[in-house]
């Protein structure tokens, strides 16, 4: 499996979902998909995605209140698919 498939292989976590989630539980479900990945390679194919504008980062205490609010991906918090990763994945 090349780079391509597994950052694929992330981003299709986050998209069949249509949930927020931490690293652990993308890396969780991607290996409960087949993936043969390591965890720590989750955070750089999630910064991939941030760069290419296919996932944003969120604030989890504001999801607790039913609000999507963005931050820096510096900051602690969940992802989540933009509404242009479903229409990548099925190029």
């Amino acid at each position: 499996m090349g780079r391509e498939d597994r950052i694929k292989r992330v981003l299709d976590v986050l998209a069949d979902s249509g949930c927020a989630m931490p690293p652990a539980v993308i890396f969780r479900n991607a290996k409960l998909r087949g993936a043969d990945f390591e965890r720590r390679s989750v955070n750089n194919y999630l910064t991939d995605l941030h760069e290419r504008g296919l996932v944003i980062k969120v604030d989890p205490s504001a999801l607790d209140d039913g609000d999507v609010v963005e931050i820096d991906i510096s900051e602690e918090g969940y992802f989540m698919a933009t509404d242009e990763a479903p229409d990548l994945l099925e190029n």
